[in-house]
């Protein structure tokens, strides 16, 4: 998403958080005076009397405020919390006991190689042993809440066969959930629970379904600026890896011939004095290293900014890589691309994808020991691009490389996988000893295509 569509849906969620604050205002004061829940007594008071204007007008304000600064907040953890305390704030100006109201919103873990347990991301009324648990959600009220993407009310809270392992649940009679989604993707629940058999009335729900739809639209835009900064961070990482791979490549190439070639032309100049033949061959020499230079210095300014790329297209760019690397460093890259495909990209996935394959070329050049390299950019499905860079050399270990990759110089292997997650694409290399190396990115031409790829 860019700048300007966040900034739009941002005024928009405002505008909402307006209309829904009157709309809670509302419904809270419309059924005024409540009963208050403290105690069964409750029940049998008489009516209190109409609120005055003031009073009446100083909670809309409150509840406006509450629902205002929860939309508007844009920290996740923030937005948490916020979330948590709207729900009770608007129950207590409502003049319903929240004493021994628990509340916890419960999300997903994020970790790529651990389980999807759902954790304790902000709660209220928890004991500090609750904290740290993790569940499933594949049973009772959780799988109920995630698998139909409705909100579900139950009476036998210490039955379920997942949450009665919280200590706060065990001793709650009645359970309140709600799924938090994104499109069709359930990110977590938020849940509710109380002592009292019958404290989720029709009128309890309506308030926590209210400002909980609120606080879904609150973690969503609070989610989609986190990408946005997570992706401004990666730019910025990338461009300064550009830098420095290009400082190591400059002292270790050029840098070091540029330097030999004043001494080849010395060397050149007093053998003039002694031995024609002997100075002639140096300054051959001479020549041809500084013909190299040359080459080398071209195809660093090429990789670094390939202006075909613009001008001429993917297929260009990755045909004049190819031929550069044959020139300069006699190492065989062989191209093949689906040309209607290849149209259909956008210029952010031609150029991530020039750039991967460039970066993995480069690795098998300098460490495969291949006879040949191999770059296809073809449609996996319909709505999905794959590029794989292929080689026919030594290969390695993928764990044990990757187990100590974080203590190696260069970081390549990482640099191609961010790239790849700029444009919402997969990153996957497979390589055995002895058996080559490939490198695949699947990118997604559609929205469809990038929620699926999540899934994986």
């Amino acid at each position: 998403m860019n700048t300007l569509s966040y900034l739009v849906m941002i005024v928009l969620t405002g505008i909402a958080a307006l209309l829904i604050g009157l709309g809670l205002g509302y419904l809270v004061f419309n059924n005024q005076p409540k009963k208050t829940r403290n105690s069964p007594e409750s029940k049998q008071k008489p009516a209190q009397p109409q609120q005055s204007s003031d009073g009446f007008n100083s909670r809309i304000r409150k509840m406006y405020q509450l629902i205002t600064d929860l939309t508007m907040s844009l920290n996740y953890e923030r937005v948490l919390e916020k979330s948590l305390d709207a729900v009770i704030m608007a129950l207590r100006l409502s003049d319903y006991s929240t004493d021994r109201l628990v509340g916890a919103v419960l999300l997903f873990s994020e970790d790529e190689h651990g389980p999807l347990d759902l954790y304790v991301a902000s709660s209220r009324g928890l004991p500090r042993p609750d904290l740290s648990r993790t569940t499933p959600g594949i049973d009772g009220l959780l799988e109920e809440v995630i698998e139909s993407g409705n909100t579900v009310l139950t009476k036998q809270l210490p039955d379920d066969p997942e949450l009665n392992q919280f200590f706060a649940f065990q001793s709650s009679q009645s359970g309140y959930c709600m799924p938090l989604r994104s499109g069709f993707d359930t990110f977590g629940v938020l849940l509710f629970a109380h002592p009292e058999e019958d404290y989720f009335d029709s009128d309890v729900t309506e308030i926590i379904n209210t400002v909980g739809h609120q606080a879904q639209i609150a973690l969503q835009n609070a989610h989609l600026f986190q990408e946005l900064k997570t992706e401004k961070d990666q730019i910025i990482k990338i461009q300064k890896e550009a830098r420095q791979k290009l400082a190591r490549a400059l002292h270790d190439g050029p840098t070091q011939t540029v330097a030999a070639i004043p001494m080849q032309i010395s060397r050149a100049r007093h053998l003039l004095k002694r031995d024609v033949d002997a100075a002639a061959e140096a300054l051959f020499q001479t020549e041809d290293l500084a013909r190299r230079t040359s080459r080398q210095l071209r195809h660093m300014l090429f990789t670094l900014r390939p202006l075909v790329l613009d001008s001429e297209g993917l297929e260009a760019a990755l045909e004049s890589m190819a031929e550069k690397t044959r020139e300069t460093f006699q190492q065989n890259v062989i191209v093949k691309t689906d040309s209607d495909l290849v149209d259909e990209l956008d210029m952010n996935a031609k150029t991530v994808i020039f750039t991967i394959a460039e970066e993995a070329v480069n690795n098998a050049r300098k460490y495969a020991e291949a006879e040949n390299i191999t770059v296809k950019v073809q449609r996996l499905q319909n709505d999905l691009a794959f590029l794989e860079v292929s080689d026919d050399g030594k290969g390695f270990d993928v764990k044990e490389v990757t187990e100590h990759y974080e203590d190696r110089e260069s970081l390549g292997m990482i640099n191609m996988r961010e790239r790849a997650e700029l444009v919402e694409g997969v990153f996957h290399i497979k390589s055995n000893p002895g058996r080559g190396t490939q490198v695949q990115v699947v990118i997604p031409l559609t929205s469809d295509a990038a929620d699926r790829l999540r899934l994986i």
